[in-house]
Formats: structure tokens, sequence, C-alpha cells
């Protein structure tokens, strides 16, 4: 394009030279070669924006296609979790009804009281999100409401998730905690201590609280994201 351009402008100077041709010959060639140096130009930009626009769209289309997958992947792991913290909170509450003379009967057996450990930490994934919007290419997302569904589930749902999770692994610290201060006592004893009790109490509480969190906050914006970019990819 650059070499047609500059042939053309060569064009305008050799007619400008001319002795032959008279000054309204001059003028209507050099307008004529104006308008076709004009017209490469402006086609050579729109051929570039239109080669860029369409590089930028293939980038959000890969962009999407990983993100599907990574949401498929979330769901997963939000009904693994959930599974987790229902059988944690089972495990429990056994432990909570025990009673003295139950636990007595324990120690005396030379048997242990079970208790179970899930920690959760961070399960959601966030690479493909972090990478795409790090590099300033959220952008290129057109689609104005599926863009906003995007970054409402990965700067608000998902760091709830993560905050949730971690509140509860706070409180199970604080019963491997309370189990190492008294590691040289009989077992019975800490399970009746009533500030271990009420730890635990939190635990199903705040497991109760995070499922409800997966099933009616986090899972079914997954889901209802996951048919807007089928819907773009369907287009």
């Amino acid at each position: 394009m650059q070499e047609e351009i500059t042939k053309h402008s060569k064009k305008i100077y050799k007619t400008v030279k001319n002795s032959e041709h008279t000054l309204g010959e001059k003028v209507k060639e050099i307008i004529i070669e104006i308008f076709i140096i004009v017209f490469a130009v402006t086609l050579s930009i729109w051929l570039h924006s239109w080669s860029e626009h369409k590089h930028q769209q293939e980038e959000v289309s890969v962009f999407l296609g990983n993100l599907k997958n990574d949401l498929k992947d979330d769901i997963k792991k939000l009904d693994n979790g959930k599974e987790q913290y229902q059988k944690a909170n089972i495990d429990y509450e056994k432990i909570l009804a025990l009673t003295p003379l139950q636990l007595d009967s324990i120690y005396k057996s030379k048997d242990i009281v079970h208790f179970p450990v899930f920690s959760h930490g961070n399960i959601m994934n966030v690479g493909n999100f972090e990478g795409f919007k790090s590099s300033g290419k959220i952008g290129y997302i057109e689609d104005e409401k599926l863009k906003q569904k995007i970054l409402s589930y990965y700067q608000i749902i998902v760091p709830a998730v993560n905050e949730v999770d971690k509140i509860y692994d706070s409180f199970l610290f604080k019963c491997f905690d309370k189990m190492i201060e008294n590691a040289d006592k009989p077992e019975e004893k800490l399970y009746s201590d009533p500030k271990f009790k009420k730890t635990v109490e939190f635990l199903v509480r705040l497991g109760k609280n995070n499922i409800r969190v997966y099933d009616e906050n986090t899972k079914p914006e997954a889901i209802e994201l996951i048919k807007e970019i089928e819907k773009k990819e369907n287009k």
C-alpha cells in the first residue's frame, strides 16, 4: 500500500512539472491522483482496523471458551466442597452430641473420637480471567451484558466464596490450637470443654452458611454465565 501511495505522489510531481499539459489538465490530474491517495490511505486504515478487530474478537472467543471450561470446573468443585461440608457437619454434630458419660466410656475403651479435617482454601479458577484482565483485553468483549456478568462473577462472587471458606478455616484452626494446648490431657476433657464445643458449633454453622453460599449464590451465577457465553458462541 505504501508503494502505491509513493507511486501516485510521484505522478503528481511529474504532472506539475509537465509543460505539455495546460493548467486545467494539470489540476484535473492532480485531483484524481490525490483522490486515489486518499482512497488508498482510507482503505489501508480500514483494512488495518478490520484486521485488528478480527484478531481481538478471536482472542475474546478463545478467552470465553477457556472461561466456560473454568466455570464448569468451578461447579464441580462447588459440588465437591458442598459434599465435604455436609460430611464434616455430620461428624461435628456427632461430637457435639456426645455426653460426658459416653466420652468417658470411649476413653476407657482406648477408642478415639474421629475429628474430621476439611480445609478448603481457594477452590475457584481465576487464572484465565486475571490474565485477560491484566493484559487490558476485557474491553474487547463487545457484549456489555456478558462483560458485566463476567466482572461481577470474578470480582464479587468468587472473592465472596474465598472469604467464607477462609473464615471457616480460621475456626477449624482454632480447634487445632485447642487440641495442641490440651495434648497432655485426656481426650474427653477436650471434647467436654465449653469453649471447644462452642468453636465446633460455629464450624457447623459456618459449614451450613457456606453450603448456602455455594448453592444459592455461586453455582447459579456460574450456570447463568455459561449460558451467556454459549449464546455468544452460537451467534
